[in-house]
Order: C-alpha cells, then structure tokens, then sequence
C-alpha cells in the first residue's frame, strides 16, 4: 500500500515538473513571436529596470485594469511617503521612538516599492500576453497588500496612524495638533489605497485570460 502511494506521489511530481517544462518553454515561444520588445527597458523613469507600455495590451478592457493596477501601485508607494515625512516631522520634534520608527518606515517604502512593482509588471504582462500565470502572481500578492492597507488604515503603533491612533495623538505632549491632524491624512489616505486596490484586484482577475495553457494546451 506505501508503495502504492509513493509511486503515485511521485508520479504526480514527475507529471508537475513536466507540465511546468512544458509551460515554460511555451511562456519564452509566445514572448518571442511576440511584437513587444520586452527588453527595451523603460520603467519607472530613470532606472528603467522594465519594460512598460501601456498600449503593448491590446484588450480595451485589459488596459484599464493595467491602469488601475497602476494607479493603485503608485497610490499605495505615495501614501508610504507619506508616511515617511510624517514619522520623520514626529521625530525630530523629539518623540519617543520615532527615530526608530522612521527607519521601519524607510524598509517599508523600500520593501513595498520593489514588491508592489514586481506585483503591478505581472498583472501588465498577464494580460497583456494573455499568460494567467503571470496574473495569478499579482491576484496573489495584491490580496496580501488589501489586507495590509486596511490593517494600516485602523492601528495605532509604531510608524502607522489609522483610526485609531487619534487617542494617542490627541494625548501627546509635541506636536498633538499635527499628530492628530496626520493620522486622519494618512487614515484616509489608507483606506483610499485599499478601495483602489480591490477595485484593481477586481478588474485583474475579470480580465484574466489563458492562451499559454498546460500540458498538452489545457
């Protein structure tokens, strides 16, 4: 009966890598019969370290979706600066711990800023190239960010001002009129981001479409 099972175990595990071979090396022929020169290295400005266009997808409908993901990475990288300058403004007034904070602050916007793009290049090139692999990843992690911007919209700790944190603005003894007027800024600023971000998420996954396929072509 054990033997049973691992040669089955490990049949499915042969049948997955090959599948996954076999997807790949369609992956590379569909980029390569394409028109898009995927090398030319554009995004974002001055690093361009991508390849970014937003009329390389052809489906109207696609291309807003690319357009709100878009958006919604830039939102979402303008509200961790945002961020940023707040945590920097609280520790030079002299607030406990925000020296620190600020430094959590900088690898968030840094961590988020790489993360974000990779997420935002795979939900582009998904639909662009009809490839639902690719869109799988940014559906993925963009849930993961929903639920990070909602969380940031609420709590009060550390470097984020949510709802909560008026509390705790409001009973600081520097800057409380700043304090209490940022954590609604950036409250709001949050909760815009995951709004945006879910109707992205939305748009994505309607758009989503698959011509690479498995094994065989399913």
């Amino acid at each position: 009966m054990a033997t049973m099972v691992s040669g089955a175990a490990l049949k499915t595990i042969a049948s997955t890598a090959v599948n996954s071979q076999i997807r790949g090396y369609k992956e590379r022929r569909a980029e390569a019969k394409s028109q898009v020169d995927w090398e030319d290295y554009n995004y974002p400005p001055y690093l361009r370290v991508l390849h970014y266009n937003l009329d390389d997808v052809e489906d109207v409908n696609a291309r807003f979706a690319v357009r709100i993901a878009h958006l919604s990475y830039l939102m979402a990288c303008s509200t961790f600066c945002v961020n940023c300058f707040g945590t920097f403004v609280l520790a030079c007034a002299g607030l406990k711990l925000k020296g620190v904070h600020l430094i959590y602050a900088i690898f968030n916007l840094i961590i988020y800023s790489i993360v974000g793009m990779y997420a935002f290049y795979k939900a582009y090139k998904g639909l662009a190239t009809k490839n639902g692999r690719l869109t799988d990843y940014y559906l993925g992690l963009q849930v993961l960010f929903i639920i990070f911007f909602f969380i940031a919209s609420i709590v009060g700790g550390a470097n984020y001002y949510g709802w909560t944190n008026v509390k705790r603005a409001s009973e600081s003894d520097k800057l409380s009129g700043f304090w209490v007027f940022w954590t609604f800024f950036e409250s709001i600023l949050w909760t815009i981001d995951y709004l945006v971000g879910g109707w992205a998420l939305y748009l994505v996954a309607k758009n989503k479409t698959d011509k690479i396929g498995g094994l065989l072509g399913f």
